[in-house]
């Protein structure tokens, strides 16, 4: 349908109202003359209908066999507006120029976006596919879905499978990603399972190997705490890599003061715009290098959808080291500090049992510290030599 009011925009056709004498009999007329009529409406006394120019012209002969008079009453379609506008050349020219940038524009793609990475960032799923070839000012017809696919996947090893899907002027990137194969313990080499770190025994369960200790004992770092050597009934031995959990409630000490960081300043910025159309990058400036660069892009977007016109920004910052961290700063960055390490040593434990926690000023510079006990997994693997 739409085809068809395309060319008949293209074309041209006019609405004519046909009054007077036999309505009726000037449309059987029309049908048998072939000439095409559409968008009827009749009134109490008259017809209104469209119909093509050439079939206006032929459309005489039928009007006066019934007796009714027809009258041209709207004209459409793109040689009337012409015809109309034939002495603005400017007009014309810039309508013919719109069209013919939008029908070309129509054919490149607009936008480019990715979903179902997880460890891989949007930028380097696209820059891998810009590599091949799929990026915004590309031309559609240029593309091979499975054959970028297939290349942007040699980039990235870290991709199982990807599509490209085109849709219009916008490319939808779907990827999976490699799963980590789990890591299985050595149960060929003989070893024992001793402690990581200072504690007192929780609880022990030892899959393979003996346990040589038991809940309530305290172990030392490198205390042995499940054997790998067994003993047979007849009284011989067996060398096993010993498998299993210790859990064991540990100390932790975390003291944070902001002479343990490292400090610098700003001390030069520069920075270069762009305009970016349809993949073009326009520079407006002298260019600022590759190193310590911050890159920021804004585009026009309609909704939800990113048009390929904007500005990219780049940033670089140069910094030297301070000789005097603020003294407003101090407190902060002291508990910033002790919250990455108090987080570090959460993430590492399985429950934290009690904590303390204080502040304090030592030699004028604030201290935050805290004691806190834990329940950990301690066993580590410790291969058994053998003399051979």
């Amino acid at each position: 349908m739409l085809i068809i009011r395309l060319i008949r925009f293209l074309l041209g056709f006019v609405t004519f109202t046909a009054y007077g004498g036999f309505p009726e009999r000037f449309v059987n007329l029309c049908t048998m003359n072939k000439i095409p009529l559409w968008n009827m409406k009749k009134s109490k006394d008259s017809i209104t209908a469209d119909t093509t120019v050439n079939g206006y012209k032929s459309i005489k002969a039928s009007a006066k066999n019934s007796g009714v008079r027809v009258r041209i009453t709207k004209k459409h379609g793109l040689p009337f507006f012409i015809h109309k506008n034939r002495r603005r050349i400017g007009l014309l020219a810039g309508f013919m120029t719109a069209v013919i940038t939008v029908s070309f524009l129509s054919t490149m793609i607009w936008s480019v976006s990715v979903s179902g990475n997880k460890t891989l960032s949007d930028e380097q799923i696209l820059d891998a596919f810009e590599a091949v070839g799929v990026k915004v000012g590309a031309r559609r017809s240029a593309i091979s879905p499975s054959e970028a696919a297939y290349e942007a996947k040699k980039l990235l090893p870290k991709i199982a499978w990807a599509s490209v899907n085109i849709k219009g002027s916008r490319v939808e990137i779907v990827v999976s990603e490699l799963s980590e194969a789990p890591e299985f313990p050595d149960s060929t080499t003989p070893c024992n399972i001793v402690a990581s770190q200072d504690g007192t025994i929780m609880g022990i369960e030892a899959t393979v190997g003996v346990a040589e200790v038991r809940s309530g004992d305290a172990v030392l770092k490198g205390d042995l705490l499940i054997s790998g050597i067994t003993e047979n009934l007849d009284k011989t031995y067996n060398l096993k890599a010993a498998r299993g959990k210790v859990h064991a409630r540990v100390k932790n000490e975390i003291n944070a003061s902001c002479n343990d960081g490292q400090f610098s300043r700003l001390s030069k910025l520069s920075e270069q715009n762009s305009l970016f159309i349809f993949g073009l990058k326009i520079p407006l400036g002298i260019g600022v290098g590759e190193d310590n660069v911050y890159t920021e892009k804004s585009f026009v977007a309609n909704g939800d959808m990113s048009l390929p016109l904007g500005k990219i920004t780049k940033r670089v910052y140069y910094s030297e080291p301070c000789e005097a961290f603020p003294e407003e700063y101090k407190k902060v960055y002291s508990a910033y500090l002790y919250a990455c390490s108090y987080r570090a040593m959460y993430l590492d434990s399985e429950q934290i049992l009690s904590s303390d926690f204080s502040f304090d000023f030592v030699n004028g510079e604030p201290l935050f510290s805290g004691n806190y006990e834990c329940k950990k997994e301690i066993g580590k693997r410790l291969e058994i030599f053998v003399e051979k």
